[in-house]
């Protein structure tokens, strides 16, 4: 596995998940990610402890049902 490291520039992915009819970009930072449409210039910045959560309560919800 490759480590995100501080004076890297951030991995760019695009993804095969479209909104709008247009696919996600992920930017890979070290301490977060950014999530923007392709061809935006407005990105949203989330770390990753909210993503850690987001799916733990995700999951909690699919074995509670």
């Amino acid at each position: 596995m490759t480590k995100l490291k501080e004076a890297k520039a951030p991995t760019v992915r695009e993804t095969d998940v479209y909104e709008r009819s247009s696919p996600l970009i992920v930017s890979l930072h070290p301490r977060y990610l950014t999530i923007r449409l392709k061809g935006a210039r407005e990105a949203l910045e989330v770390d990753y402890g909210a993503i850690l959560d987001l799916a733990r309560k995700l999951a909690y919800r699919r074995k509670a049902s």
